[in-house]
């Protein structure tokens, strides 16, 4: 099975998490609802820098794994503030689904937009 990069919009690297990184997650004061132990990539294909999966949500703080082939780490985001709908007062599908400070392109909830578009 190969995979098709025109049709591929998110990148397809994917971490297993170890023991210390679920114990992380696990020790958070608000449960996940579902923490998966395996997480994908968030961010759009052929970006630079490391790969990053939300593993968990406390609050208004994101905790996202971060990840390279040598090493990984968990880091507290908030959301990225950019909304392809300007002026909307809650969070929607229309909104960046990722961390603030984010390479690349952002995401919603369906697809992924150019940073001019979000202005």
């Amino acid at each position: 099975m190969s995979i098709d990069t025109e049709e591929l919009t998110t990148c397809p690297a994917r971490i297993t998490l170890d023991a210390s990184q679920l114990a992380f997650f696990d020790g958070l004061p608000s449960a996940a609802p579902s923490l998966q132990s395996e997480l994908g990539c968030e961010l759009e294909h052929g970006h630079e820098g490391s790969h990053a999966a939300l593993g968990q949500q406390v609050e208004a703080t994101m905790w996202w794994l971060q990840w390279t082939l040598s090493a990984s780490e968990i880091n507290p985001y908030t959301w990225c503030p950019a909304q392809q709908a300007p002026g909307t007062q809650s969070r929607n599908d229309n909104d960046c689904t990722l961390f603030d400070g984010h390479l690349g392109r952002h995401s919603s909830a369906t697809t992924y937009w150019s940073a001019d578009q979000a202005a």
